[in-house]
């Protein structure tokens, strides 16, 4: 057998594993799958533009007389919506080694490669699903208001809360239902910053119960509340290279009151927010699912986002109510418990990405994820060619997506927050 040569590992990458990536990491999360591409966006420059009527039309009105005038009206005024784009990215490295190792074997060559990508689209998925639920800043965790820093290089973390140093992100509430640990998100290899801005850079090297252990520097200096953030290779990025996602579009108008560059008291910009700490209720359910259903059109798709808790929650409130609480097949092969409410039914799906004590009301057609182009993977010479890292015998493949989140209509939308069992 003729031996094989790198090419024949690119070959694998583009011929097989991309469309393998590209068909299975949106169907890993119900957000991924469900949301739209592309749906009415422009490209300029680096910014994802779209368009939107701010007021209702001043041209219509009721005649008095037959020979009276009609108002004249240029009709609804319309603005612009803008979101710029991200530049998300999935890397994978492969030996020398590994690669001679299976040079004699076409099957060998695909199965070094399967392995890592398999993986590497779950988590690839998960980073960005999290990044849907978030609002661009990016903080995924909190030093510890008390007894943060535990030993050189350790810094213990908590939940995020209002107290977090960073004022660009808001409705952050600590600890509800304890769905999601402050560590969820780290891993070793990361490049994370501390403070503001990610003032302070180290690199995890191992993440045990509730802290995080960060090397070069080997003693980072922090702070209580001080926020963390996940960076890029260059220990960049801190607050504004993550999506811009469901938290940005449906905030409180506490700290900044846009979105998307329009203002929250913009006919239709303003969500369906709620803060009060309560056990989840249908009622609380039911106001917010019809408060964003006068801003939707007939035929628009809703769907309800929780966590663990109050999955558990609502199965339970429908099974005091002598309702069925068996799962159903509700939207596209998704499973869910059934929601009903004017004369429609939607489905209450479990995320385990959602934000702690978070019941959220999404109208996917107001929700579109806009893509400079499907995800693919970076190319040096030869398509789909392998990178030789610098000095090293190990080669890369990095795989980019240039997108970010756009909601069309925040209105359509509710949020409910600080909700428990």
């Amino acid at each position: 057998m003729a031996n094989l040569s790198l090419g024949d590992y690119t070959s694998v990458l583009k011929d097989i594993l991309l469309p393998y990536v590209r068909d299975n990491f949106p169907k890993k999360t119900i957000l991924l799958d469900q949301v739209k591409r592309d749906a009415g966006l422009h490209m300029m420059n680096d910014e994802f533009i779209f368009p939107l009527y701010t007021t209702r039309h001043g041209g219509i009105a009721a005649l008095a007389d037959d020979n009276n005038l009609v108002t004249k009206s240029g009709g609804r005024d319309t603005s612009r919506g803008t979101v710029a784009v991200k530049r998300l990215y999935a890397a994978l490295d492969i030996s020398k080694l590994t690669i001679d190792a299976s040079r004699n074997n076409t099957l060998a060559v695909e199965g070094a490669l399967e392995g890592q990508t398999k993986r590497l689209t779950a988590d690839f998925a998960r980073t960005v699903n999290r990044q849907l639920y978030s609002d661009g800043v990016g903080v995924v965790s909190m030093v510890r208001a008390t007894g943060g820093s535990v030993g050189a290089g350790t810094i213990a973390v908590e939940a995020i809360s209002a107290s977090i140093d960073d004022a660009r992100t808001v409705d952050w509430y600590g600890t509800i239902n304890g769905d999601i640990s402050p560590t969820k998100y780290f891993a070793p290899d990361q490049i994370i910053g501390v403070g503001t801005g990610g003032a302070a850079d180290g690199t995890i090297t191992s993440v045990t119960g509730t802290s995080i252990v960060s090397g070069a520097p080997t003693a980072i200096v922090t702070a209580a509340n001080d926020s963390v953030y996940i960076q890029d290779g260059s220990g960049e990025g801190a607050g504004s290279s993550e999506l811009v996602g469901i938290r940005a579009a449906l905030s409180s108008t506490t700290g900044t009151s846009t979105y998307a560059g329009v203002a929250r008291n913009v006919n239709g910009w303003t969500p369906a927010f709620g803060s009060a700490s309560e056990a989840l209720t249908l009622d609380r359910l039911t106001s917010s699912y019809i408060s964003a259903s006068e801003f939707a059109d007939p035929e628009d798709k809703f769907i309800i986002l929780v966590n663990a808790t109050l999955y558990r929650r609502y199965g339970n409130v429908l099974t005091s109510m002598r309702q069925s609480v068996n799962e159903a097949e509700l939207l596209g092969g998704w499973k869910g418990l059934s929601f009903a409410a004017g004369g429609k039914v939607a489905g209450v799906f479990l995320d385990f990405e959602v934000p702690d004590g978070e019941a959220l009301v999404i109208n996917l057609d107001s929700w579109a994820l806009a893509q400079v182009s499907d995800a693919g993977w970076v190319e040096d010479g030869a398509p789909g060619s392998m990178l030789r890292l610098s000095d090293s015998i190990v080669y890369q493949a990095v795989m980019t997506w240039f997108v970010n989140a756009v909601c069309l209509a925040p209105a359509a939308n509710g949020r409910q927050t600080r909700k428990t069992a």
